[in-house]
């Protein structure tokens, strides 16, 4: 065996030594990073396999990679529930806001998109991607509005304002009332005081 053989062979050798204590000390960095190479294949089913497993465990990375990875198979659904678990445990994780407002965005959702583009943003202002999305984003709501309230939720709100119409006369009522009742107990004014 030569010189080069047996260097070759000590690098080896440390690299798999490398790998081993990082599957040994940190299984869920490993997996994630598996995972996130399975995400570039596009292969996403085994990549939501490993980020599933991942997620049980309390892996903020793992769910939020979850959704990227159900997100990329075109379960929006499925992809906006696991983004919800990921963004319960980290609420101002500037990525997990920036993939829930695409997830939002695929189901044709611009209210909830461009909020979610905002919220991403304040998290983290140099995100040019979001800026992009979020302008587009505008764009679809201007040209798609969300629907007007319906005709039930305006007489809710015209009972409602009624309702406190009410209130603010009866209370007027009873303060002239009481009014009224205080100056017939008062007794005249009489020219002396003393």
């Amino acid at each position: 065996m030569s010189k080069r053989q047996k260097i070759l062979l000590v690098i080896l050798a440390g690299l798999l030594l490398i790998l081993v204590l990082e599957l040994a000390i940190r299984p869920h960095a490993f997996f994630n990073s598996l995972g996130r190479d399975l995400l570039s294949l596009k292969r996403y089913e085994s990549a939501e396999k490993l980020f599933a497993r991942n997620q049980e465990k309390e892996d903020t990375v793992a769910a939020g990679n979850l959704a990227k990875s159900r997100y990329k198979q075109g379960n929006y659904t499925e992809a906006e529930s696991a983004s919800e678990e990921a963004l319960a445990k980290d609420p101002e994780a500037a990525a997990l806001l920036y993939d829930r407002g695409n997830i939002a965005f695929r189901q044709e959702d611009y209210q909830a998109a461009v909020k979610s583009y905002e919220e991403a943003l304040l998290a983290d202002p140099s995100d040019e991607d979001c800026k992009a999305n979020l302008e587009l984003a505008l764009k679809k709501l201007d040209e798609n509005p969300p629907p007007p309230e319906s005709e039930k939720d305006s007489e809710d709100q015209q009972r409602n304002e009624e309702e406190v119409r009410n209130i603010l006369e009866a209370l007027d009522n009873l303060e002239a009332r009481d009014r009224k009742n205080q100056n017939e107990k008062t007794p005249p004014k009489t020219q002396n005081w003393w």
